[in-house]
């Protein structure tokens, strides 16, 4: 089960984060991960819920009896139990931890962490970003096959101040963007579990209440289907997926077993939850189920701004019933339970009315004179239950609520949505748009503001901003709608006014359309007219094989103005390729050259090459191309420390001739954020760094891979080359010099070609 198949895996602890206060507002990583792989935020801790106890049951998947440990204390582990990065270095794989608690680095055993980052702190919050700092560091240049990772901010600051205290809930959205720093090194291709150890209450979480017990675990791989989640879990199964993960066999004495495989969609869930409740009516003259379509149907039809998160909140805003041990008329603090279990799913435009319903109900009976009258007997007794109606001073605080006046609108519809024989559809009518919501997540007001194409924020001749985003700091998003030409969001903003922003539906932005050349690519030969095609081929393969341009020289920089715009360097904005005396570069002589690309010596590089052939030699003297992307991901698989060595050590390129001293420090394959491939940088002769062993072995590696992937083509007199200089890597083979190989050859920029390439691909798409 090991192998180059498995991508690496890192283990991930959040200390003492408490999933009730975990949304996607408040931690927009952990809940980001969440969505794009699967999650239980509902997973049970060991008993006692210490974090020293938890972690050993954490990383040797038994329970603390057999571990041994009660406490924090230093006492020493059980003999017979295994951390899960012990059963990988015994696997043959490299191994990383990094924390700064001894207590929790002794629980590691010593020959099992390969790369082993400890501070002996004392337990600081303030190191947690260092930790993610030298953990990083160790990532880019080793890139271990199974790596744990402990931050600690949140527990400290829970004990000193309290769990659900402003400054606990400051602290966790410090931590979630510590976890966004580290997610965003790691890349996509790396499986990552995250989880914590335990919640708390008060200031303190040696009790074993739900606000204790209760913790999360989060996994994203292309093993777990994105929007899944588990319905129970525990600390116990966290060593066993992270073997599973890595391609181990767990160890014989793990008590729990692996996630992978018992996921299930989320939205099957809540809309099971939904059916549940054709099996209770708490005291109505209708089940839960139909009182819950009703209520989603009567925000739709209340004549209100449409608003489809109300609509969903309105179909779940009862399931708190389900959740919790409800009597003859549900559970009083549905309401809280619903939004709590829903919060870190779900955006606050559906789970905030949700928990202020009831609420909206207290409020409107104290303030609206018949109010009272509406509501059915059932909710009358729950009325008196849930604190009777509001004083005026509660009345004014609800008020003070974002979402208040949806929670109203929700509460009202609520009261319609009991009638016996009303038909408001099925469930599964309502699966589209809970889907729809989920994937959109919570809108950025700012980003909603900035993308807006109402004419009061954009001109409408120019269409650019009338407004400055940096005004709507403090802005709400209150819900949104899906129309047919696009997206309604309707924003709070932080001077009270309202904003209905308009998103229109556009196509997707074409920005990165490159292909690998697969077997046996060819370039297709391009008539010099043809410049939409040309720009094209250069846009997806990096390479485009043009003839017809007439043989006199400086015809290539007429051709190259229909393309873009030439850009100029110290060889002028017009280069001759051919022998000549006292060469001021190889490439004026015969010899035959290596596969490179041009000037990586130069920032920013010279973007696209022409070539052109005004007189092509009699022998030798052929173009040789290779794909560095496609390489670049080969290597990436077949030898993922050369790839990182690559990516990561920054080397540099210097041309120190004809009266010019250019230098410049990039690394040989240039990655974006999201790990994707920006550009690579080849050039042996004018390599200035000097390379130790295990970087010459990267190099010689990846030059193997291009060789490989090379093609040859010849040019006749009137065609040309046009590639991408920071994707595809070019060379020739020797030639007589006495045969008169004549090429001239300029560079242009990018921007008209890709901009042309991205019209024809939009068009081809559109049928436009």
């Amino acid at each position: 089960m090991v192998g180059l198949a498995n991508p690496p895996v890192v283990l991930v602890s959040l200390d003492g984060i408490a999933p009730r206060f975990v949304t996607p507002e408040r931690m927009p990583h952990l809940c980001s991960l969440a969505r794009s792989g699967g999650a239980c935020f509902s997973a049970r801790t060991v008993d006692p819920p210490w974090t020293r106890v938890v972690h050993a049951s954490m990383l040797l998947g038994v329970t603390p009896e057999a571990h041994g440990l009660v406490d924090n204390s230093m006492s020493p582990l059980s003999e017979g139990v295994t951390s899960v990065l012990s059963v990988a270095r015994s696997a043959g794989l490299t191994t990383a931890s990094a924390n700064n608690w001894k207590q929790m680095d002794s629980l590691i055993e010593p020959q099992a962490s390969l790369h082993r980052i400890f501070i002996d702190s004392g337990y600081d919050p303030a190191e947690d970003d260092l930790m993610v700092d030298m953990f990083t560091s160790v990532w880019r240049a080793r890139r271990p096959d199974v790596s744990f990772v402990y931050l600690c901010r949140t527990d400290l600051v829970g004990h000193d101040h309290g769990w659900g205290s402003e400054e606990y809930l400051s602290a966790m959205t410090e931590i979630d963007r510590t976890l966004g720093r580290l997610l965003a090194v790691l890349g996509e291709d790396t499986a990552v579990v995250v989880t914590t150890d335990h919640g708390g209450l008060g200031a303190d979480h040696s009790a074993t209440s739900d606000e204790v017990m209760e913790i999360f675990v989060a996994v994203r791989s292309d093993r777990v289907t994105a929007g899944s989640m588990w319905t129970a879990t525990s600390t116990l199964d966290v060593a066993p997926t992270v073997a599973d993960l890595a391609g181990l066999e767990p160890d014989p004495s793990w008590t729990g077993s692996s996630l992978i495989g018992r996921e299930v969609p989320l939205v099957d869930h809540l809309l099971d939850l939904v059916e549940q409740g054709a099996s209770v009516t708490y005291g109505e003259h209708v089940d839960m189920r139909a009182h819950a379509l009703q209520t989603a149907r009567a925000v739709e039809n209340d004549g209100d701004v449409a608003d489809d998160d109300l609509v969903i909140a309105a179909l779940l805003h009862d399931v708190g019933h389900l959740l919790a041990p409800a009597g003859d008329h549900g559970f009083a603090d549905h309401a809280g339970v619903g939004a709590e279990r829903l919060g870190p799913w779900l955006p606050a435009t559906v789970t905030e009315p949700i928990r202020l319903h009831v609420a909206a109900k207290r409020h409107l009976v104290a303030t609206e004179e018949g109010f009272r009258d509406t509501l059915s007997e059932a909710s009358l007794i729950t009325l008196e239950q849930q604190g009777g109606p509001m004083g005026a001073d509660e009345s004014s605080a609800f008020l003070d609520e974002t979402h208040a006046e949806r929670a109203m609108r929700l509460r009202r519809a609520d009261d319609l949505g009991k009638q016996a024989g009303v038909d408001a559809g099925t469930v599964e009518d309502r699966r589209a748009l809970l889907e729809r919501v989920f994937a959109t997540g919570p809108i950025d007001p700012s980003l909603a503001y900035d993308a807006c194409r109402c004419p009061a924020c954009r001109d409408e001749s120019s269409q650019q901003h009338l407004i400055d985003v940096s005004s709507v700091s403090g802005a709400t998003a209150l819900g949104s709608h899906r129309r047919d030409d696009g997206l309604e969001v309707q924003l709070r903003l932080s001077d009270g006014s309202d904003h209905r922003v308009w998103l229109p539906e556009r196509a997707p932005v074409i920005t990165r359309i490159s292909t690998p050349w697969s077997p046996g690519y060819r370039p297709v030969a391009r008539d010099a007219g043809d410049v939409d095609a040309i720009s094209t081929d250069v846009a997806i393969d990096g390479l485009a094989h043009v003839r017809g341009i007439p043989t006199e020289e400086g015809e290539v920089l007429r051709f190259a103005s229909t393309i873009g715009f030439v850009h100029e360097t110290h060889y002028g904005r017009l280069f001759d390729v051919r022998v000549e005396p006292q060469a001021i570069n190889l490439a004026y002589t015969s010899l035959g050259l290596p596969l490179h690309t041009d000037n990586p010596y130069h920032d920013p590089v010279p973007p696209v090459q022409i070539l052109h052939c005004l007189q092509p030699a009699v022998s030798g003297g052929a173009n040789r191309l290779s794909d560095g992307f496609a390489a670049a991901e080969q290597l990436r698989v077949e030898d993922p420390r050369a790839f990182e060595l690559l990516a990561s050590r920054p080397v540099v390129f210097r041309y120190n001739g004809g009266g010019f001293d250019h230098s410049a420090e990039r690394t040989v394959i240039d990655c974006r954020q999201d790990g994707s491939i920006r550009a690579v940088a080849m050039n042996h002769r004018s390599l200035e760094t000097p390379v130790d062993g295990d970087f010459a072995l990267a190099l010689t590696r990846f030059s193997r891979i291009l060789e490989e992937g090379e093609i040859e083509l010849t040019m006749d007199a009137g065609e040309a080359i046009v590639f991408d200089n920071s994707r595809v890597l070019h060379a020739r083979t020797e030639y007589d010099p006495s045969e008169g190989r004549h090429l001239q050859g300029c560079y242009v920029d990018t921007d008209l070609m890709k901009a042309k390439a991205r019209r024809v691909l939009a068009a081809a798409t559109t049928g436009g």
